[in-house]
């Protein structure tokens, strides 16, 4: 009877490795469908919504903008495709808010002027190469400057604001 214990344990535990398996690689995929990939926030608004939470489909179902672009966190120039963050800031309304605190999954922030949105194609990267981002690829959402399109995107200061992992952006 112990002997008989010992397997069904064993083979419980086997069975239990199997189906986590899988699960531990989830750290290294794109995110899970209807997961919650990014919060926003607007405390300027008057009245309405002033967080909403986005999914990937809800990023998806926004027009999807390809850069390709260099920077120094990647090799040759990838092709990066997502929605413009204009596009994505405009979800909430952006009220009197002039800048966006940009939070990064292990809590880096970086504060940008809306305007550089405006100016330039910033996109909330889903996918590089046709790829979607995993977390291990510093996505599932990265922020992306078109680096290569603009001579004034080459100074050290913007590789900063290229946040991966970005799951919130609260507007000031």
């Amino acid at each position: 009877m112990p002997q008989q214990r010992d397997r069904r344990r064993l083979v419980a535990a086997c069975l239990a490795a199997v189906i986590a398996f899988p699960a531990s690689l989830a750290g290294g995929r794109a995110a899970a469908q209807g997961e919650i990939l990014l919060t926003l926030a607007n405390p300027t608004l008057a009245a309405g919504s002033r967080e909403i939470a986005l999914t990937e489909a809800d990023l998806l179902a926004l027009p999807q903008v390809g850069i390709r672009t260099s920077n120094e966190f990647v090799t040759g120039r990838p092709l990066f495709e997502g929605p413009l963050a204009r596009d994505v800031i405009a979800l909430i309304g952006r009220g009197s808010a002039t800048r966006a605190l940009m939070i990064a999954a292990n809590d880096f922030t970086v504060e940008i002027d809306l305007s550089e949105f405006d100016r330039y194609d910033v996109i909330f990267a889903l996918r590089q190469d046709g790829r979607p981002l995993s977390r291990r690829d510093k996505g599932p959402i990265w922020v992306i400057y078109p680096m290569d399109d603009h001579p004034e995107l080459q100074d050290p200061k913007f590789n900063n604001r290229l946040v991966w992992q970005l799951i919130r952006v609260e507007l000031r």
